[in-house]
């Protein structure tokens, strides 16, 4: 009997490892509690290994495996939403005084183009990864981004037109 609760042990212990990825949030948790059918702690200091062991991980390995690898994908997807935000969060237009007037009321051009490439990139970049199927945690925050995107491209086209 010991040697088979050490051989599961052995076998659950590659998940465990998985599951205890900065990558696992509250939602992946969630995931295997639905799977396995068994409530864990996880927000309580009664979370421990026995907990983990109890609910039988070594007979949802594949689903676990599923799930932890779909949490490292979300990760990479989230981090890139923080990275796109934070890019367009800083981005600004130039203004420039035109013929006689004392303030700044046209755009410089040249920054406007690097901000249309850049524009398309992004758009490109988050167009990509709202098609991926680990994006539907985010997927509102990456239509609203692509919503907003889109209006600023069709904004500036209409400045130049």
């Amino acid at each position: 009997e010991l040697k088979k609760e050490i051989e599961d042990f052995q076998e659950v212990l590659p998940l465990l490892m998985e599951l205890g990825k900065p990558s696992i949030m509250p939602r992946h948790w969630q995931q295997v509690m639905e799977i396995t059918g068994k409530e864990l702690p996880i927000e309580t200091e009664n979370f421990k290994l026995q907990s983990l062991i109890d609910a039988q991980l070594n007979e949802f390995t594949d689903e676990i495996a599923d799930i932890c690898e779909s949490a490292d994908k979300q990760l990479i997807i989230e981090q890139k939403l923080k990275e796109i935000s934070a890019q367009w969060d800083a981005m600004y237009f130039d203004f420039a005084g035109w013929k006689q007037r004392d303030y700044p009321c046209i755009l410089v051009g040249a920054k406007v183009g690097e901000t249309q490439e850049v524009l398309e990139e992004t758009m490109m970049n988050l167009n990509t990864m709202n098609a991926q199927r680990h994006s539907l945690p985010f997927k509102e925050e990456l239509t609203t981004l692509l919503a907003t995107l889109s209006d600023t491209g069709d904004t500036i086209e209409r400045w130049f037109k």
